[in-house]
């Protein structure tokens, strides 16, 4: 019987030792608690309700997404002209501040459109991105949050690996930020992305991040 009463102390005082730590814990949102995972993601997704912001995820060792660079740059130019934010982001673990500051130079977009590196690959996983070079289209809530309208390819330069054309046919992404902000339908289902896979680090966010809706 005493070591019955014991456990039952125990047990009590182990459960208002986590209710007490936890205090307030089931009031925070899920969406608040994701988006508090680095001030990068916060900066990503935070934004005006309505804003639509364009996500294009790139390389710095991926030749396909490379010699897409002048057709992103052009991309950037024309969404900026119908108020939609472009950030181009390398979701590598592997890359730092100074080389994609380099490669942004190299490929004249330094200037041109926010850059910025994902190394824990928190924008990719939220997006639901997989290969660079891809783009995604979002439409923020105003809270943090975003409902995402597109994800695939940014155009058809590549019509398979190795199968480059000389110029793209079909600036699919372009389109559907054109269409975003006309109030049209996007086509769907998005062609999808061909490029280089992102590998995912173990420690990298669940794709299906409660950001996303």
């Amino acid at each position: 019987m005493m070591h019955s009463l014991l456990r039952t102390l125990v047990a009590g005082v182990m459960t208002l030792a986590v209710a007490w730590l936890c205090a307030g814990c089931a009031s925070v949102p899920l969406r608040e608690q994701a988006a508090s995972a680095s001030g990068l993601t916060r900066s990503v997704f935070s934004g005006t309700k309505g804003e639509f912001v364009a996500i294009v995820f790139i390389s710095t060792e991926c030749p396909i997404a490379n010699a897409m660079m002048p057709d992103i740059k052009a991309l950037a130019t024309d969404a900026r002209a119908r108020g939609v934010r472009v950030i181009a982001v390398h979701p590598a673990s592997w890359a730092t501040e100074q080389s994609i500051a380099e490669h942004a130079r190299t490929f004249g977009i330094d200037g041109e459109i926010d850059v910025v590196l994902d190394a824990r690959q928190e924008i990719a996983a939220a997006t639901g991105a997989t290969v660079t070079p891809e783009g995604a289209l979002v439409r923020l809530d105003g809270n943090g949050g975003f409902e995402r309208l597109y994800l695939g390819r940014v155009n058809d330069l590549y019509a398979a690996i190795g199968r480059r054309r000389a110029t793209p046919t079909s600036n699919d992404l372009a389109n559907a930020i054109r269409a975003a902000h006309e109030g049209r339908a996007i086509p769907a289902p998005a062609p999808r992305a061909i490029g280089c896979f992102i590998e995912y680090s173990s420690s990298s966010p669940s794709s299906s991040s409660p950001q996303q809706r």
